[in-house]
């Protein structure tokens, strides 16, 4: 009898979780692989925010898939990073994209390596999230404060970035053709980083 990939990753995650504790309170200082995650849920109005992993330094392969496999990363391995991410998140319209805010999650997402970040949460995180549509993710809270230390951006996505007359569309061939990894096209996209400056805007 075949499961669902959502009760799958359920059923993975339960072992997964009795052998793994990431202690998070109201703060956290870690790093952001770089990732961000958008929500779909009461679009235009959606909740964003940064995935954080308690750890520092290059923590890239928490949220890089296509070096998992290369890697030889077993699927407990993989869901345990994917936990060790904790959500922030806040209620933002789509098209604030110059928010300061959003802002800051742009420059997450064009960084070229990981990103040493401290936040602050309105409340302790918990949970965990598992879905069909999305990778999985550990616990989650809305955001107060969030600060990240200046990075250097890949240079290809600086690029498209700032190339406000280049279609989306044909924002993500180029960058496709550049090899830039798909995971890396994919948050940029997400995070209003390409196409037309004017109708630029949050991608669930």
């Amino acid at each position: 009898m075949s499961i669902g990939k959502a009760e799958y990753l359920r059923t993975l995650t339960v072992s997964t979780l009795q052998n793994r504790s990431v202690p998070v309170g109201t703060e956290l200082d870690g790093s952001s692989p770089p990732s961000i995650f958008i929500g779909s849920a009461g679009y235009p109005r959606v909740y964003a925010g940064p995935l954080i992993t308690p750890e520092h330094g290059d923590t890239g392969i928490y949220d890089t898939p296509e070096s998992w496999i290369p890697a030889q990363k077993s699927q407990e391995e993989i869901i345990g990073y994917r936990l060790s991410l904790v959500r922030g998140k806040r209620l933002v319209e789509t098209t604030d994209i110059h928010s300061r805010f959003v802002s800051q999650l742009q420059e997450i997402v064009l960084s070229d390596t990981s990103v040493e970040s401290e936040a602050a949460f309105l409340e302790v995180p918990t949970g965990f999230s598992l879905s069909e549509e999305h990778a999985p993710f550990g616990p989650s809270a809305s955001i107060d404060t969030l600060s990240c230390e200046p990075v250097r951006w890949n240079h290809h996505l600086e690029r498209v970035f700032y190339d406000t007359d280049l279609l989306a569309r044909d924002a993500v061939i180029n960058l496709h053709q550049e090899k830039v990894p798909f995971s890396a096209i994919q948050k940029a996209f997400s995070a209003g980083t390409m196409g037309n400056g004017k109708k630029r805007h949050l991608v669930p």
